[in-house]
């Protein structure tokens, strides 16, 4: 698919029907139409009933600017009556996520949508409730109006006798089509015996089963991977690699070939030293190299597949996020360090069995980081692929100071990735609208495709903080292929100190996912401290 035709697609989605938004009202009142619509599918819904021939929007364009007048009608349209917003104000109003009252924090925000139910809306956090860090998970059946509030079971360690480790990472969550909901994380171990002189610290991928589209989940998680890491605490240690950062994608493409597969994918650090390979399933990595992995089981309650090498010979890969294309051929998109500080971000396909990385990289960027003297806490997950698919392009929001080799910013700005997953052809733009180098701060992004194309990125935000302390959770939405993102806008209703929630604010998240459903509505869940003392998770539904 060809950029130029991407973009005739998501303007044949828009159609020529948005002209009469704003130019034919006289039409309208002429031949007795309705009022003006709220949305583009009443207009299609009208245009089918009233008009004799077949409606087509095979090669509808709208005219200069049409896009961006289209989406501030819209916008006007639906807050006028949406429940959620203020008809004077246009302000939201927040949903707390999850239900108890207690100051741990939470953090680190998984989210997805049930294909088979647009209400029901599944999130999943780190959260520090008790004391060690766990996965809590939060359904909501009412397009997140009310949430409920479980604790996921965590991974058993093989290497002891099967005892439950200590503390989960990595939230990560996915449904198939016919609502089967996946959780994974990363399970560790934290076992220091001063007596003794023993330390533990094995590390575990692991996904569990949801039941009843998410409302449930199984007590008996599935290893995927674990690596056993323990010895003296002086003395002899063992601990020949790591696993980290997994996440999970299922195919929920009704009719694809691998419909219903839940892939899991995650880094894996080879600790060797010079001169050794470590291997894991049938991937082997070099001494002191960093991989991507992944593993597949093609429906619920079958097999997963022995973990396979994704990041080929690049070896200092990390960060991973996967899209699924229509036909069903998963792509893993991820950034390879070995020429730092210039980062590429590279994308790996599975075909016939074997995942392949692109001959190119997708972008090559500078990430130098926040720099913001009133933070601390750790931001390189800042520079991550966030990734969404509308047919067979993909789009991957990330955090740079530069890009390409183009101007240099001081502080990072959010930027998407728009490739073409048949032919690897990408095009990047800036999403946030801000004046470039103006010192703000865009880091933590996400993108997600509705089902008619529209292309929408999550990012925290200063912008609107002279001092350049308190965040605002932004969404932006963009109707022309990621090209421009004509409206962004807060979704969060109360600014908030990111490093207040977290003592020493040694901590506020590595990654916070946006969402959208088949119904193309967009749900956006974020870590806040609004309440000046402790990281708590908002939500709200996205009205634009």
């Amino acid at each position: 698919m060809k950029r130029g035709e991407t973009r005739n697609t998501l303007y044949a989605r828009i159609l020529t029907g948005a002209i009469l938004l704003f130019m034919a009202a006289p039409v309208w009142a002429q031949s007795g139409g309705p009022a003006p619509f709220k949305d583009f599918q009443g207009y299609v819904a009208w245009m089918q009933k009233n008009h004799k021939a077949p409606f087509s929007v095979s090669s509808a364009m709208l005219p200069p600017g049409g896009a961006k007048a289209l989406l501030e009608a819209q916008v006007k349209a639906q807050s006028a009556d949406a429940p959620n917003t203020s008809a004077t104000s246009n302000s939201y109003r927040n949903v707390k996520v999850n239900q108890d009252r207690n100051p741990w924090p939470k953090t680190d925000i998984a989210s997805a949508v049930d294909p088979s139910n647009s209400t029901g809306w599944l999130v999943m956090a780190l959260d520090y409730r008790v004391n060690w860090s766990r996965m809590f998970y939060h359904v909501s059946t009412t397009r997140g109006k009310t949430w409920t509030d479980d604790m996921l079971v965590e991974g058993s360690d093989p290497n002891i006798g099967f005892i439950p480790l200590t503390y989960e990472l990595f939230p990560g969550l996915s449904f198939d089509d016919a609502g089967n909901s996946y959780f994974s994380a990363l399970s560790g171990n934290a076992i220091v015996d001063f007596t003794n002189n023993y330390i533990n610290i094995d590390s575990e991928v692991d996904v569990t089963p949801g039941l009843d589209h998410g409302t449930y989940s199984s007590e008996l998680p599935t290893l995927i991977d674990n690596q056993p890491c323990s010895g003296m605490i002086s003395g002899p240690f063992i601990c020949n690699g790591t696993v980290n950062r997994p996440l999970n994608s299922t195919d929920s493409n009704s009719g694809s070939p691998n419909e219903g597969t839940n892939y899991v994918y995650y880094a894996f650090y080879c600790n060797l030293p010079t001169g050794g390979t470590c291997a894991d399933g049938t991937a082997t990595i070099p001494s002191t190299g960093t991989a991507i992995l992944e593993s597949h089981s093609p429906a619920p309650g079958e097999p997963y597949s022995a973990p396979a090498l994704v990041s080929g010979s690049l070896t200092n890969a990390q960060y991973s996020d996967m899209v699924i294309d229509p036909s069903g051929t998963p792509h893993i998109f991820f950034n390879d360090y070995t020429n730092a500080p210039v980062i590429n971000m590279w994308e790996s396909t599975f075909s016939g069995g074997v995942w392949t990385v692109s001959k190119n990289p997708v972008v090559s960027f500078v990430y130098n980081g926040l720099t913001n003297a009133n933070w601390a806490f750790p931001d390189s997950g800042a520079a991550a692929p966030g990734c969404g698919i509308h047919g067979h392009t993909a789009y991957c929001a990330f955090s740079a100071n530069q890009v390409a080799g183009g101007n240099l910013e001081a502080t990072p700005s959010v930027y998407l990735a728009s490739v073409n997953v048949n032919t690897g052809a990408s095009a990047i733009s800036r999403v946030n609208n801000d004046p470039f180098n103006d010192m703000k701060h865009h880091f933590f992004a996400w993108a997600t495709a509705t089902p008619v194309g529209a292309v929408y990125v999550g990012w925290f935000d200063d912008r609107n903080d002279p001092a350049n302390t308190n965040v605002q959770y932004f969404v932006g939405k963009s109707m022309d292929g990621g090209r421009t993102f004509h409206i962004q806008q807060a979704v969060n209703d109360v600014p908030f100190n990111p490093c207040l929630g977290f003592p020493g604010c040694e901590f506020f998240a590595d990654f916070n996912q946006l969402t959208s459903g088949p119904d193309g509505v967009v749900h956006a869940a974020w870590p806040d401290t609004r309440d000046g003392a402790s990281m708590q998770i908002w939500s709200q539904t996205v009205l634009f």
